[in-house]
């Protein structure tokens, strides 16, 4: 039985009671039956649509929680290569001064252009070459972290 047999259906046995002339007189037509009808359908179109986009905002909000979080945990281990790279070069670079120093005290200029070649290799280097050769691994779907 369809919504507008359902709405007559009413209306005759509502008029059944209440007498067919007073209720004949305020039956509704067809037409506004019908409009009602679609009124309903487009607020059930509309409560649907509404629920889909609202689970759509959901999954978009989830999907840049997640994004923003593998941003972090790439900038946390970026971070930590450039400490560890600029600790390493700095003892590196200390260690190349004394011998630097020791190399003057001494008079040996051999030594001592050796250890300054080092110090200008060092110094021309980069660490973030390496920490751009990091991140392309730790993209790679391919790549495997083996820790110690």
């Amino acid at each position: 039985m369809t919504k507008k047999s359902k709405v007559i259906d009413v209306i005759a046995r509502t008029a059944k009671n209440q007498g067919a002339n007073a209720i004949a007189k305020h039956m509704p037509s067809a037409s506004i039956v019908d409009g009602l009808a679609h009124v309903h359908q487009a607020h059930v179109a509309y409560q649907s649509l509404k629920e889909q986009e609202r689970t759509k905002r959901v999954a978009i909000l989830a999907d840049r929680d997640v994004t923003i979080e593998q941003i972090r945990a790439q900038r946390d281990v970026i971070k930590q290569a450039l400490a560890e790279a600029f600790e390493l070069r700095k003892t590196g670079l200390q260690a190349q001064i004394q011998a630097m120093d020791k190399a003057i005290d001494s008079g040996n200029l051999e030594a001592l252009h050796v250890v300054m070649d080092s110090m200008v290799r060092t110094i021309q280097s980069s660490p973030f070459k390496d920490i751009a050769d990091m991140r392309e691994q730790l993209s790679s779907k391919d790549f495997t972290l083996k820790l110690g």
